[in-house]
């Protein structure tokens, strides 16, 4: 099952954001969206695969 975490993020903190979550979901990382908005901030979607399985 895919899961989907969403951070805040000014663009000086993009890289350690994106890094983070390399780290931190290793190979279950699945895709990452990064969403500017209109006051200069980021949206970003860290999509990854759970651990477990869904029964």
């Amino acid at each position: 099952m895919e899961l989907t975490v969403k951070k805040k993020a000014f663009l000086e903190n993009l890289p350690a954001v994106v890094e983070e979550a390399v780290k931190e979901y290793g190979p279950r990382l699945r895709k990452i969206v990064i969403e500017e908005d209109a006051k200069g901030c980021y949206t970003v979607w860290i999509t990854y695969e759970s651990e477990r399985q869904a029964f």
